[in-house]
């Protein structure tokens, strides 16, 4: 997706904390930063993640560092963070298509910029599509899904919480992944 400026290449990312010497709360930290978006896909798809935490419920930090914000990012298998959540950005070039895929997880969507089409299986062996636009959310349950990108491209957030794989008829639904 390109802005009035050209090609999105980072994204903004603000983290709060409490400062390493604080012993009553009440003295805030922030970590500033652009986080490199991560090209994937062919170079159609700019997906990084943003913050990631372990445990639910997660502990919150005693102080930001760089070297804790990298390891937050890096803990990130790929979309799901195993016990854990994570926060990503996604940023899909004018009209591409993101092959159907599924991961348990709930996945909370927040639609930044541009639109998109959310692609669902219709159970009749053809397909639902619905058009996201920007300030719109999707909530993924573990479905099967796809997206293609609209004329302008997209741009949204994810929050990613890890489920239980999703079952039917005794039968626990497996992950599909991304295809190139």
């Amino acid at each position: 997706m390109t802005s009035s400026t050209g090609p999105v290449h980072s994204f903004r990312r603000i983290v709060t904390s409490h400062d390493a010497s604080d012993t009553n709360g009440e003295s805030v930290t922030f970590h500033d930063d652009l986080v490199p978006l991560r090209t994937v896909l062919d170079g159609n798809v700019h997906i990084s993640p943003l913050y990631s935490s372990e445990g639910l419920p997660t502990t919150s930090p005693h102080h930001i560092t760089p070297d804790h914000l990298q390891k937050a990012t890096d803990a990130v298998p790929g979309v799901v963070m195993p016990n854990g959540t994570n926060g990503q950005v996604t940023v899909v070039e004018p009209n591409f298509l993101i092959k159907s895929h599924r991961t348990s997880s709930v996945d909370y969507n927040v639609m930044l910029e541009g639109s998109v089409w959310l692609i669902v299986p219709d159970g009749k062996g053809g397909e639902r599509r619905t058009e996201v636009k920007a300030g719109e959310l999707v909530v993924q349950t573990g479905t099967l899904h796809a997206w293609q990108a609209g004329p302008s491209g997209a741009k949204w957030v994810t929050v990613v919480v890890p489920a239980l794989p999703v079952e039917k008829d005794g039968k626990k639904l497996e992950d599909v992944e991304f295809q190139p």
